[in-house]
């Protein structure tokens, strides 16, 4: 996947200027000099539906939704383009389990930046029925209804706000020609060959954009945000003046590794990462909220960050999920949450309280920043104050196992408790915004018993934050997309597949067929204590020769852990590929900050593409 970057026109100082998780791409320049893209990103979103357009300045600054963020069909929203001498675009419908085809649409993001509300006109017409009948309740799969259109159109490219350009299905398979489309009915093939013709794009004179002034530096220094009100925006009925006390700024890495098994969860992980998202999470620090609900903060630049507001307890309130990017020495901030994108900011008025002041720094959590691991920095508050009652052969165990001991894919405690719905976390959560106070830890069974002091347990200050934020930012566990095990299932099992259906003949338990949550019976395995696993405990004859090759089965995958550690636990080592992986990333950083050097210095820096292939 990609994301967007700029050079010189002689190819000369490329360097990003997005750092999206996922995918950016399709860039055209809008009249007043942004850059119009598409986004596909899922921040605690479903992946289907989460691809929708954007805006940037050409410098990096001033990441904005355009269109589509909360859409849940079409699944992506392409190859816009803007309509001369108007306010309209032109762009492609599609689905996200089809090439880039679909549906053309002209669009007036001034009737709504979501929704059918804002389509002015559909090829071909039938196809405005495919955006309708979503609600909040509605399931995800939406974001394959453009695969039914017929005809299939591409690349649009306006000519003026009657006239269009495009690529189109001619009737002979998937065969596409260029064809002149107009707002009155007609399509006129103008040419076809071979399989094909694409990206029609006339050449002439045009009027040039507008030129916007950099708005940053290359000195890979901090950036800031500012919030003028936090209560001010959508979804954010029943939060009371004052009760938000802190945000928190959390990055949502690049995936740079992947693997071909996967871990049956929502969507494809490739590897297993969380029981019902796909990425990891890094959480950068809180900010305090001033009495006026205005927040001003330093964020390290060039990381794919988002937002949450919390009470006086550190629990999540109201949650961002999409993410945003701040560029060296930029300043950059929003009205409030989930504020209007067609409202302007209040004139005149008194200045926000935060902004009367130095931005505030980010102070961490409990230590410096750094991937957040279930296992490291969540379970230790179980072995502490539950698993003495929570855990294997305890009554209170056979409720809900907190025991750390690891299983094929992740480990106990933590499938307990997704598996249970004792956490109520959005996981690839749905495309419409949440309402404040929709889920997270104030909606999670696991935090009314600790508020409650079950069984006379009163956590410390960290453990509970510990619990809560684990919940809030989406209930990860694993720190790394990086595997030990690539061939293995969900790309973490110690044990190979000739291993888990061997396991699985000898105890009538198929663990590659369980592996995804919808068919999850359960943590059936133990690492760290193979004599407790499930597999082996229950129906288990312990005299036969049966039960013990499979208890020698799970031995050797304990084994296996001791010598090559996954993702989860300590001293782990990324398999080779992901390692050379790395490495190529880590090459095109060191690439980009010598471009950036030059930038900033005022010359040219050319990339060694010799290098650059390796």
């Amino acid at each position: 996947m990609g994301n967007l970057f700029r050079m010189e026109a002689d190819g000369a100082n490329i360097h990003q200027i997005d750092r999206n998780t996922l995918h950016s791409g399709h860039g055209c320049l809008l009249p007043d000099g942004r850059i119009l893209y598409d986004r596909w990103e899922y921040v605690d979103r479903n992946f289907g539906d989460a691809q929708g357009l954007w805006s940037v300045n050409p410098d990096g600054t001033n990441h904005a939704v355009f269109w589509g963020n909360n859409t849940w069909s079409p699944g992506g929203v392409i190859d816009a383009r803007p309509i001369p001498d108007s306010q309209r675009i032109v762009c492609i419908f599609t689905s996200c389990h089809d090439r880039p085809w679909g549906a053309m649409v002209v669009l007036d993001r001034r009737l709504g930046v979501d929704g059918a509300g804002s389509v002015v006109q559909i090829w071909p017409e039938h196809a405005i029925e495919y955006t309708k009948g979503q609600t909040a309740k509605s399931d995800y799969y939406g974001f394959d209804n453009f695969t039914r259109t017929n005809p299939k159109y591409e690349d649009p490219y306006p000519l003026n706000d009657k006239y269009f350009l495009c690529s189109r299905m001619t009737g002979s398979g998937e065969q596409m020609g260029i064809y002149l489309a107009d707002i009155f009915g007609n399509e006129i093939l103008l040419h076809t060959e071979g399989a094909g013709c694409f990206d029609p794009i006339p050449v002439g004179l045009r009027d040039k954009p507008q030129v916007i002034p950099a708005r940053r530096d290359y000195k890979n220094e901090p950036g800031y945000y500012y919030v003028a009100n936090v209560y001010a925006g959508t979804h954010m009925q029943g939060v009371k003046s004052g009760s938000v006390k802190y945000l928190r700024v959390v990055e949502s890495p690049p995936k740079s590794y992947w693997t071909h098994t996967y871990w049956g969860g929502q969507g494809v992980h490739c590897p297993a990462m969380n029981w019902h998202s796909f990425e990891s999470k890094r959480i950068l620090g809180t900010v305090p909220v001033e009495a006026d609900g205005s927040a001003y903060f330093e964020v390290p630049s060039d990381k794919f960050v988002y937002f949450q507001l919390l009470d006086e307890k550190k629990m999540m309130i109201q949650s961002m999920r999409s993410g945003t990017t701040v560029q060296s020495g930029e300043t950059t901030g929003c009205t409030g949450c989930h504020e209007s994108r067609l409202s302007a900011p209040p004139v005149g008025g008194k200045t926000p309280m935060a902004l009367q002041q130095a931005p505030n720094k980010l102070d961490g959590w409990y230590g410096p920043p750094r991937m957040f691991s279930y296992l490291s920095e969540v379970q230790g508050v179980f072995d502490k104050n539950c698993v003495s009652c929570h855990d294997y052969g305890k009554e209170a165990g056979e409720k809900l196992n907190l025991a750390s001991d690891r299983n094929i894919t992740f480990n106990t405690s933590y499938n307990e408790l997704w598996r249970k719905k004792y956490i109520r976390a959005i996981g690839a959560g749905p495309a419409p915004i949440q309402q404040a106070y929709s889920w997270g830890s104030h909606k999670s069974k696991i935090t009314e018993k600790i508020l409650h002091e079950h069984e006379g347990v009163k956590l410390d200050q960290e453990s509970f934050e510990r619990v809560i934020t684990w919940i809030d930012i989406n209930g990860p566990y694993y720190p790394s997309y990086a595997s030990a095990y690539p061939q293995n299932l969900a790309g973490r099992s110690p044990l190979d597949n000739e291993q888990i259906d061997r396991l699985g003949k000898l105890t009538g338990v198929h663990l590659g067929q369980m592996a995804g949550f919808a068919s999850n019976q359960g943590p059936q395995v133990s690492f760290e204590r193979p004599e407790l696993s499930t597999i082996l405990t229950k129906n288990a004859d312990k005299n036969s020769s049966e039960y013990f090759e499979a208890l020698a089965i799970i031995q050797a995958g304990q084994k296996q852990l001791l010598q090559k550690n996954r993702a989860d636990g300590t001293n782990f080592v990324a398999c080779p590929l992901d390692q050379q992986r790395r490495g190529k990333y880590n090459l095109r950083r060191q690439t980009e900050q010598r471009n950036r050097q030059a930038i900033d210095n005022k010359t040219k820096a050319y990339d060694n593409r010799k290098q650059d292939d390796l």
